[in-house]
């Protein structure tokens, strides 16, 4: 048996597999197109969720055997906004929030120091993947269908964590503020349609949160872009039988387009189909499929409602004893 295992891209999927291929004595390499691990992001705080699933998903991303050596911070409390009204809403660890790029402190950052330790080869700058024969491909999304469009800024603000809907900020999706430990983050997520609106759904946002924001600070931010796809696919192999991992395999939420826990699982799943020789299309379909597939339903009831998506969600959460609850059944 083959024992040397090539996987194309160094974002979380591809160096997760990394990590637990190679704590099960296969020697791995990662080609990344990137000069360093990272690159894609600005240190700007993303949401790893936390509701969709029974098991913590730290205990899950843990049991996998890939330490937690980066900065996270349970979100407990979350503002929510629509059209003026606000409610903050509560739920025990209903989301972590961790920093993606290439500093200290940040997953990709993190990811990449556990699987060099464990002697993972790491290759940058790499430009011939398309020659290369891999068995994994986790090169993220190409197509991207959702979007997001924010500023990443220092700040002395307080911490505080902010969820808005309304059309005319984030159409189809939702916009947020994120402060925590000096660190902030502005943006709004929309559908690739409205690619076109990306600057007036920003400034829209900024307005509607100018309350909570310091506008110096603000202006001294660095703006950034963000990309993702989700999609279902037939088959999770391509023609040369490479897995597609992560955002290269369209593991992302429908709705809400968090895809972080979706990277773990895959390269999980695909770890696991190697090590043990088993279908990667039939463990995806087993785990994974049918949770994608309640996503997608619930995107597609999103659209067909539109603007009245946007109170419905507002009001449910905010009567809701317990959103949590409630978000876990959006899954099943």
């Amino acid at each position: 048996m083959d024992r040397e295992i090539n996987i194309i891209g160094g974002g979380i999927s591809g160096l997760a597999c990394a990590i637990i291929l190679c704590q099960n004595d296969y020697k791995v390499n990662v080609y990344e197109k990137g000069s360093y691990i990272g690159k894609r992001f600005n240190e700007d705080w993303q949401g790893l969720e936390n509701w969709s699933e029974k098991i913590d998903v730290l205990k899950q991303v843990e049991s996998y055997g890939i330490d937690l050596s980066f900065e996270y911070e349970p979100l407990s409390e979350l503002v929510i906004h629509y059209s003026g009204k606000l409610k903050t809403i509560r739920g025990k660890n209903a989301c972590y929030l961790v920093r993606r790029g290439g500093t200290e402190g940040c997953l990709d950052k993190a990811l990449f120091e556990q699987a060099e330790k464990l002697g993972v080869k790491i290759h940058l700058n790499y430009k011939q993947e398309n020659n290369l024969p891999a068995q994994v491909n986790a090169k993220g999304p190409r197509n991207a269908n959702i979007l997001a469009r924010g500023i990443k800024f220092n700040t002395n603000l307080d911490c505080g964590y902010h969820m808005a809907f309304g059309k005319d900020i984030a159409r189809g999706f939702y916009s947020y503020l994120l402060v925590k430990n000096g660190h902030g983050t502005i943006a709004t997520v929309f559908g690739r349609k409205s690619a076109p609106r990306s600057e007036e759904f920003l400034k829209n946002t900024i307005n509607y949160f100018s309350d909570f924001l310091d506008e110096k600070e603000l202006s001294a931010g660095k703006k950034f872009g963000g990309y993702g796809r989700f999609e279902i696919k037939k088959n999770y192999y391509d023609e040369k039988g490479t897995m597609f991992i992560g955002e290269a395999g369209g593991f992302q939420d429908y709705l809400w387009g968090f895809g972080m826990r979706y990277a773990f699982q895959s390269a999980n799943l695909a770890a696991r189909s190697i090590i043990e020789n088993e279908s990667y299309n039939d463990l995806i379909k087993e785990h994974l499929l049918k949770k994608l597939k309640h996503s997608k339903r619930n995107r597609l009831i999103s659209e067909i409602m539109g603007s009245l998506m946007y109170p419905i969600i507002y009001y449910t959460f905010t009567s809701s004893k317990n959103p949590l609850q409630f978000l876990n059944m959006c899954y099943k």
